[in-house]
């Protein structure tokens, strides 16, 4: 019998992404509570996979991303000014998409680091749902973060990205 073959972060994290709600609720998580959503969204992907992360695991993941990820968010705060900037001078808008688009590769390969590093994850000792996976994932993010307030939108997140997972 062979493996079960399973897609890679990056078709995951765009199609979850692409399901109503998920993007505001990450975009809401990141802004207003820190959190990285591509860490979101491999954690989401991991969690499909029956599997979650320990400490340790995390600690690799985050220290993974961490270079790409300062550089992504340096890219999104260029795009986010050129924004404001192009409401009041039309000129802009080809720049703000260029770097629309170089924020999007730049976080296609992190991403791709998460990847790596999430791939030959141990399935949960237990078989469990999905969501339960998930959102033990999650926390544990939150937590690393000092983002525990956030509980309620990570339940949301896990509700709206894996709608066909039992809590």
């Amino acid at each position: 019998m062979s493996e079960p073959t399973f897609e890679s972060v990056w078709t995951f994290a765009v199609r979850a992404y692409a399901r109503d709600g998920v993007a505001p609720l990450c975009l809401r998580l990141q802004d207003e509570h820190g959190l990285d959503v591509d860490v979101l969204l491999g954690a989401l992907w991991l969690a499909e996979r029956g599997a979650s992360w320990e400490p340790e695991l995390l600690a690799c993941v985050l220290e993974a991303a961490a270079p790409v990820h300062a550089r992504v968010e340096e890219l999104r705060a260029l795009r986010r000014a050129v924004g404001g900037d192009r409401r009041h001078e039309p000129a802009w808008q080809r720049t703000y998409e260029h770097l629309r688009e170089a924020e999007l590769a730049a976080e296609r390969v992190e991403l791709g680091r998460i990847e790596a590093m999430l791939r030959d994850a141990p399935a949960a000792p237990a078989p469990a749902p999905a969501s339960s996976l998930a959102l033990a994932s999650l926390r544990s993010y939150a937590a690393r973060c000092h983002a525990s307030e956030c509980d309620a939108l990570l339940e949301q997140l896990v509700a709206l990205a894996l709608p066909n997972s039992e809590s």
